[in-house]
């Protein structure tokens, strides 16, 4: 079974009371709010945005999570658009969102993009509670590390760390690239098949499927192009860069 509403409550909680001074969870919101945001929100995150709307870092930050703050109408950046929920906008240039599906309306994995990486995307967390669960977790692992040894550690770059945890899947780790469109020409799996019929070959695709988050993503289409950050498939499992400016019809999303 997958990390829940439920894990992701206990851990923030968790997260707030060992570290009073730097994470505040904001209250909840009212069914009646959550319904007229989002109608067709799913029932886990009901359960999670009923107990917490967002988490106050530091005094200044906040990592939203309630859609009335995290929506975004139009196309954002190099990657969410208006299929995700953005929870977190930092000076760094470094941007973290959730992805929904288009058709349902479900959430799904959690993705940043980053300002100095045009072709490069992070898969962060398959879910919105399992990306709050890693986030409160390594974010108590390194503030008992400086309290064991603070010596050790450089006291403005690890206070940023431990505020925004989720910065590391920039630093190191996996890393995979995209495969393009043309190679996957003739597959047997049926969702790939669906999926790669609407795209174009110098497109670039990541099946989600075979690879396990936290990793880095390059996913620059061929032949020299700048692209756009898409999600396809029934559960959104496969991360596309489809070149700027290519003609539709994508792939049903």
């Amino acid at each position: 079974m997958g990390v829940t509403a439920q894990d992701a409550i206990e851990a923030l909680r968790e997260l707030e009371r060992r570290l009073p001074d730097v994470f505040t969870l904001e209250p909840g919101a009212t069914d009646a709010e959550l319904t007229e945001a989002e109608p067709r929100l799913p029932d886990d995150i009901r359960v999670l945005l009923r107990a917490v709307s967002a988490v106050r870092i530091a005094g200044d930050d906040h990592l939203h999570l309630d859609p009335r703050l995290s929506r975004v109408e139009r196309r954002w950046m190099w990657g969410p658009g208006e299929e995700a929920r953005v929870l977190l906008s930092l000076a760094t240039g470094d941007h973290f969102f959730v992805d929904v599906h288009p058709g349902t309306g479900a959430w799904g994995a959690v993705f940043s993009q980053s300002a100095d990486f045009f072709h490069t995307y992070a898969y962060c967390a398959r879910s919105l509670p399992e990306f709050l669960v890693d986030y409160a977790r390594e974010a108590l692992a390194l503030a008992d590390r400086v309290r064991t040894d603070p010596d050790a550690y450089d006291e403005d770059e690890e206070e940023f760390h431990i505020q925004f945890p989720c910065e590391s899947v920039w630093s190191g780790g996996a890393e995979v690239s995209g495969t393009p469109v043309a190679g996957l020409r003739g597959t047997g799996d049926p969702d790939l098949a669906a999926v790669t019929a609407g795209l174009p070959d110098e497109a670039s695709l990541v099946d989600l499927r075979t690879v396990e988050p936290p990793l880095l993503m390059e996913l620059r289409p061929t032949g020299g192009k700048h692209g756009e950050f898409m999600r396809f498939g029934p559960d959104r499992q496969f991360a596309v860069a489809v070149p700027e400016g290519a003609p539709p019809p994508y792939p049903a999303r």
